[in-house]
């Protein structure tokens, strides 16, 4: 059985990809700051070439839809504003993240990227009616699952021949597979790239059973957001599923069944804005 040790040639590799998400945090507690301004933002950014260039491309997207067409990084955050900011790095990131397929899991790199980019658009929606930060709640979304690619890796370095079925709950596939589960080695890659330790304890609790309290957290969203994804499917478009009226979260945020169906419906618009605008894929 593998242990933290064997993880470290494979974070590593990781981080050779020159994707590190720290800069997601930084972005995200600087726009979170009512002092920092758009040039603050651009200083952070401006030494990360191919970041840099992602978001004037994504800029110049219909997503955006700029009246004139930005060239440099200035013109692009200031086209995009603040807030959305997070966003824009949070697509450029995952692309070059999740750009490899995961064959230990038998998922592609697409379905990796759109789980990814569909956890994100609901935890941000679930944030803004709530007391959450919404781009704390974003970033989560993003990486909420890193840990796979961790994972994968570490079986590829390994040369193990495991591969997961598709039918065995994933986690107990991990767990038996290298010793650890997607939300440990998560929050192993985390703590490496030196997240705030609220961040890092998110993302190692999500398998944990859900146990809401009376004030909603990020934990709580977290969980919640993959059960509901599990029934809408991850491009939203289960639109006879069952949706969890009963679900703890619902009781303790005081989401109303229909302000659900109203937020997976903007989720499920953002989405598809997503795929047919933004060609990350």
């Amino acid at each position: 059985m593998l242990n933290p040790e064997d993880f470290k040639r494979s974070i590593q590799a990781i981080d050779a990809l020159g994707a590190t998400p720290r800069v997601l945090v930084m972005v995200s507690d600087l726009a979170k700051d009512p002092n920092t301004d758009l040039a603050a933002i651009c200083e952070l950014l401006r030494n990360d070439g191919p970041l840099a260039a992602d978001i004037i491309r994504i800029s110049n997207s219909p997503y955006y839809s700029p009246a004139v067409r930005h060239s440099n990084l200035n013109s692009a955050i200031n086209c995009v504003g603040m807030r959305e900011v997070v966003r824009v790095v949070g697509l450029s990131l995952a692309q070059r993240l999740f750009a490899r397929d995961l064959p230990g899991y038998g998922i592609s790199a697409n379905d990796y990227w759109s789980a990814s980019i569909a956890t994100a658009l609901v935890m941000e929606a679930l944030a803004r009616q709530s007391a959450l930060n919404p781009e704390d709640a974003y970033t989560i979304g993003i990486l909420h699952a890193i840990g796979r690619v961790l994972i994968n890796r570490v079986i590829d370095e390994q040369r193990f021949t495991v591969y997961w079925d598709g039918v065995q709950p994933i986690q107990e596939w991990e767990r038996s597979a290298v010793g650890f589960d997607y939300a440990q080695a998560g929050a192993m890659l985390l703590e490496r790239w030196r997240f705030p330790k609220w961040a890092c304890d998110v993302v190692r609790g999500q398998l944990e059973p859900a146990a809401v309290a009376e004030n909603v957290t990020l934990l709580d969203a977290l969980q919640f957001t993959l059960r509901l994804l599990a029934v809408t499917g991850l491009d939203f478009e289960n639109k006879d599923c069952q949706l969890p009226e009963n679900d703890p979260y619902l009781r303790a945020s005081g989401l109303t069944p229909d302000a659900l169906e109203q937020l997976i419906a903007g989720c499920r618009n953002d989405f598809q804005r997503v795929l047919e605008s933004v060609d990350l894929r």
